[in-house]
């Protein structure tokens, strides 16, 4: 239940139900099969679902998928381009991968949405995933930390 909150919240500010209306309104000729707020990346090799400073400068947009095409903000992949396809669920979340024929590799991080589970057209690898931490996410872990001890010290301690 606090996953489908989470969701309609996240599906709320990135305004989801819209963009699919407006999609379906230009593109007549496409079916709609999935659509969730998402952060987008892109990599030059496949790599394991990992916190860090991509994900920090990631784009932001309604991921959609129709019966010819995965469109998001400003990437557009053909069905027909796309040489694997996995979709991870990682704790309340889940992350669909794309290798394109090119040798592009896409993350989209979303909410749990069974509409990816269901639809028929995007042949899918069901996979449990973990997240894991960059060098960079654990450095910065460790600076907050180190910053709410030394707060915490000065206010509670010092005094």
């Amino acid at each position: 239940m606090l996953n489908k909150m989470i969701k309609g919240l996240v599906d709320f500010f990135y305004m989801t139900g819209r963009v699919r209306r407006k999609f379906e309104i230009d593109n007549p000729n496409e079916k709609v099969l999935a659509a969730d707020a998402s952060k987008g990346i892109v990599t030059e090799k496949s790599q394991d679902i990992q916190r860090g400073l991509n994900w920090v400068t990631s784009q932001r947009a309604v991921i959609l998928l129709t019966n010819k095409r995965i469109v998001c903000g400003k990437w557009t992949i053909s069905l027909d381009a796309i040489s694997a396809a996995q979709l991870l669920k990682t704790g309340s979340g889940q992350v669909l991968k794309i290798q394109t024929e090119d040798g592009k590799n896409y993350q989209f991080g979303m909410q749990i949405n069974p509409e990816w589970i269901n639809q028929q057209i995007l042949p899918l690898t069901l996979e449990k995933g973990q997240v894991k931490y960059s060098f960079f996410s654990i450095i910065v872990r460790l600076i907050l930390i180190v910053c709410l001890i030394y707060l915490f010290y000065e206010r509670f301690i010092a005094r």
